[in-house]
């Protein structure tokens, strides 16, 4: 039940990020920033943001080293990110490129996103010594 809480505020944590990211992918891409430039601009603001209150509140990691949870986050995120922008660009080639498109694909990519960085997060990056990946159904 503890990680079911920890999944429940990993989620609040990374809707405030989404919407972060969000809010700056579409400032970059109306200002002219081509899609690919404007999501990895937009996913740097917003991993900020999500490393630090995943690593102080979601998981309460503060007494591991940061540097070693620094690596291990930006290995996991680059994995997360590369997948989002994988799929946003696969939804634009079939749709084609605008505003709206390039928005369902900001969308369809957090969906691919999220189970890895959750994920990624909870059994590596931030992980207690105790968690053992292999019984992965207790830590949903």
């Amino acid at each position: 039940m503890r990680n079911f809480h920890k999944f429940i505020i990993f989620c609040f944590v990374g809707v405030v990020a989404f919407l972060i990211d969000w809010l700056f992918f579409n400032i970059f891409y109306l200002v002219g920033i081509v899609f690919i430039f404007s999501r990895i601009f937009s996913a740097g603001i917003s991993m900020v943001f999500n490393f630090s209150v995943n690593r102080n509140f979601t998981f309460r990691a503060r007494n591991h080293k940061i540097r070693k949870q620094v690596i291990k986050w930006l290995t996991v995120y680059f994995i997360a990110i590369f997948a989002n922008i994988s799929i946003g660009k696969f939804v634009l080639i079939l749709l084609g490129e605008n505003l709206f498109t390039a928005n369902l694909a900001v969308f369809a990519g957090a969906v691919i996103a999220i189970p890895i960085s959750f994920f990624g997060s909870l059994l590596w990056v931030f992980k207690k010594e105790r968690i053992n990946p292999i019984f992965l159904e207790k830590y949903i």
